[in-house]
């Protein structure tokens, strides 16, 4: 018997099939019979089905005496959800005749395929027949349809939730918990009933420990309610790609690089995405129901919105305190006073604990969510990935391989373009100080910082396309790999583009000159000067980049939805008033552009960058930033919900790469906002230079102190959190492992079998009473 039973669609008809014959037997004079011979029942064959059943397989209950018409179906066979989509390309164009309905498409003046769009849609069809055979093969549930102008062909792709049960035995996917057992996190395994000869004695039944997730209080849960939406799709997503025993090993990276597949995605749940649209602030904002966003798009997105709910929430304090001190400036005239030193001292103790704190909350919630313990999975392979086919030394399977030799010249250009661009970048900041130099005599202060602003979106746009050119071309195979590399190549020239010439104002300006001519700040104030540039930023990211995030995925998806309206309807329908049906649900989400967190992530770690840098020349930029998450949190919201697929559930413990970044964020705004009060603002003029190296250096080596104490009296991973895993791990080995660790189900039943089980005492009710 093999470990994972095949289930295609056939096979579940036939079973239906059986199930329905089975009840004919126990009723047999109320049930019609389906035209299976009583000699086919006992060699095991079953006859298709009869006029009288439906197209699942549902036989026909018949009344005498009551018409035809009135016949009701028995039982129904319900299809399992489809959870995933492929897209294949069927026609090179929409204006040709070709497949089964070319006698239809004639008549509506459909032209000849010529012989090379012949051989492309033959290939496409063989490689799409080859897929779907592999698919069904492995127990996959099928529906198949076209487009609306038959250009493309859907395929839908469920799983029926026996076969997701012993795929998940198979993969070794955790589920969890009821709450009585700690909602801990335990490997799926299947009851196992025991052997015949034994009695039955050695029975394991585990599957009563897993939680039920019903999408409506009260519901009865169904067979696969210890399933969520991301384990079903995770689940469908391995037995499509991986090769192992009764799985389909689809390359789909290959198929989406070679143009024989044009998209793969999840399908949205339209009435959840409701749901979090309706309380969109306590699930994308406050995060008191992130478990919905964890449950519906994965830890990893989860994690980026609990994250910024985090931020908002540590906000709140330095905008109070920021607003006292700002309507204190603003009663000086100038943020270059007294409270500058205590405004420094507070953002450094801010970036110290921030990071800190925020790692001990992601750690509890990865041990609620069942990740704390996550080993490293292999990513899938990018679908821009090639190479040259080989056999894999570790898996001995064939795949592509790129070798290291050939990247690490493409990485040595890649740095080197990188180099040229941060000295370009040097420059054009130099000329711009020049031309606001300029600017400033004829009274266009406020006009050129405007100016500044929109060069520094524009070029942090460019070189973002840049970068992203530059790590195409450095072919890496995972997404973690590339990602890491786009990492590295633009927060180092962002923070350069976005933050020199804020460092120039500071510490600079009024000490030097530029092309020959000498710097001064406004009022010899350059604090002030500092202030009103970064509010001019603040601004422009609070505005413009906010309104083109938005607007831009939503212009795309309109445009792609109007070209292919008017193409349907120039293509197919000669008479204008033809009505023209609509999209259906797959193929309006195919229009749709695919979402990266990552973009999200690099520019909040931006905006922080403007909020804790320079905070003492600016104490009201906490009340912006916080703003400015809050809005950010509205329109990733939207976009994850109206404009974007929905992505593949990643899971995750951390944000990293990104923690990191803003810890080394956090880190040099300590040793800026530091440095800026002791030796760019006029609070210690008359202390030496030997005297504020000295106080510089003394606060940086208290805040050290601090980060060092505060991982060692309160580590990034709680106590509580140690205890509970550890709680955890016991109760999942004493239940789910039935007192033994091995996974084999005759071993585990021998563990139990050897152990004395003591007799139960039954209390009979009836005595007690009497006692008392």
């Amino acid at each position: 018997m093999p470990f994972v039973r095949q289930h295609s669609t056939q096979e579940l008809i036939r079973i239906d099939l059986r199930q329905t014959q089975e009840a004919r037997r126990k009723h047999r004079g109320a049930v019609h019979d389906l035209g299976a011979a009583d000699a086919d029942d006992d060699d095991g064959d079953l006859a298709p089905p009869s006029p009288s059943s439906n197209r699942y397989g549902a036989n026909i209950q018949v009344v005498p005496g009551q018409p035809v018409a009135h016949y009701q179906p028995q039982t129904q066979r319900k299809l399992p959800p489809s959870d995933l989509v492929l897209v294949f390309p069927y026609k090179t164009s929409n204006t040709l005749r070709w497949g089964d309905a070319s006698a239809e498409e004639e008549m509506r003046g459909l032209r000849q395929p010529t012989e090379a769009e012949r051989q492309k849609m033959e290939s496409w069809q063989e490689k799409r027949l080859a897929t779907c055979h592999a698919l069904s093969d492995s127990g996959l549930v099928l529906m198949l349809y076209y487009s609306r102008d038959r250009d493309e062909i859907f395929a839908r792709v469920g799983a029926d939730p026996r076969h997701l049960r012993q795929v998940a035995e198979m993969r070794r996917h955790k589920l969890e918990l009821k709450e009585q057992y700690l909602s801990g996190y335990a490997e799926y395994k299947n009851d196992y009933p025991g052997r015949r000869d034994l009695n039955y004695s050695d029975r394991c039944m585990v599957s009563h420990l897993y939680k039920n997730h019903m999408d409506k209080s009260g519901e009865y849960p169904q067979k696969d309610a210890i399933f969520r939406t991301v384990d079903r799709i995770r689940l469908i997503d391995h037995i499509i790609r991986s090769s192992d025993h009764h799985c389909a090993g689809v390359d789909i990276g290959q198929l989406l690089h070679e143009s024989d597949m044009l998209h793969y995605f999840p399908l949205h749940e339209q009435g959840k995405l409701e749901d979090m649209d309706k309380a969109w602030f306590k699930t994308f904002v406050t995060g008191r129901d992130i478990d919905k966003l964890r449950d519906y798009f994965g830890e990893r997105i989860a994690f980026y919105f609990l994250f910024m709910s985090h931020l908002i929430r540590w906000l709140v304090l330095p905008t109070i305190v920021g607003i006292a001190v700002w309507l204190l400036d603003l009663i000086v005239q100038t943020p270059d006073n007294f409270t500058a030193f205590f405004m420094c001292i507070g953002a450094g103790l801010f970036t110290t604990c921030f990071v800190h704190f925020w790692r001990r909350k992601a750690n509890r919630y990865a041990l609620k969510w069942g990740t704390f313990t996550m080993s490293k999975t292999p990513d899938p392979t990018r679908p821009e990935f090639y190479g040259v086919s080989r056999i894999n030394p570790v898996t001995g399977r064939v795949d592509r391989y790129y070798p290291w030799s050939e990247r690490i010249f493409k990485v040595l250009f890649s740095y080197a373009v990188m180099i040229v661009a941060v000295l370009c970048l040097v420059f054009s900041v130099a000329c711009l100080m020049v031309l606001r130099h300029i600017f400033h005599k004829n009274g266009g202060r406020y006009t050129f910082q405007i100016v500044n602003a929109l060069a520094v979106e524009l070029t942090n746009t460019l070189f973002t396309s840049l970068a992203a050119w530059l790590t195409d071309r450095e072919n890496h195979r995972s997404y973690s790999e590339h990602t890491n590399h786009v990492l590295g190549k633009t927060v180092v020239f962002k923070f350069i583009n976005c933050y020199m010439s804020l460092y120039y104002i500071a510490f600079f300006k009024s000490r030097s000159s530029l092309f020959g001519m000498p710097m001064e700040c406004v009022n010899d104030d350059c604090l002030n000067d500092l202030g009103s540039q970064l509010a001019i930023f603040m601004m422009m990211r609070l505005t413009l980049q906010n309104a083109i995030e938005l607007g831009g995925p939503y212009v795309v998806m309109m445009y792609r939805s109007i070209v292919e309206g008017v193409a349907f309807h120039t293509s197919i329908f000669t008479n204008p008033l033809t009505v023209m049906p609509d999209l259906s649900s797959p193929e309006k989400q195919s229009k749709k552009e695919d979402y990266d967190v990552y973009a999200d992530m690099d520019e909040v770690l931006m905006l922080y960058g403007y909020t804790v840098l320079f905070v003492v020349a600016c104490p009201w930029v906490p009340l912006v930033a916080m703003i400015c998450l809050i809005l950010e949190c509205f329109l990733d919201q939207k976009k994850l919900v109206l404009l974007f697929r929905r992505p593949f559930p990643d899971a995750a413990s951390n944000n990293e790469p990104w923690d990191t970044a803003f810890d080394v964020f956090g880190m040099i705004a300590m040793a800026t906002n530091t440095a800026v009060v002791v030796f760019g603002s006029h609070v210690f003029d008359n202390w030496t230079h030997y005297q504020k190296m000295m106080i510089f250096l003394g606060v940086e080596h208290a805040m050290i102190l601090l980060r060092i104490l505060l991982g060692t009296l309160l580590p990034a991973v709680p106590w509580e959190v140690r205890l509970l895993a550890m709680q955890q791990q016991v109760i999942v080995h004493r239940h789910a492992n039935l007192g033994g660790e091995e996974d084999d189900h005759e071993s585990r039943a021998s563990a139990m079998m050897t152990t004395p089980q003591p007799h139960p005492y039954i209390f009979d009710a009836d005595e007690e009473d009497e006692n008392w």
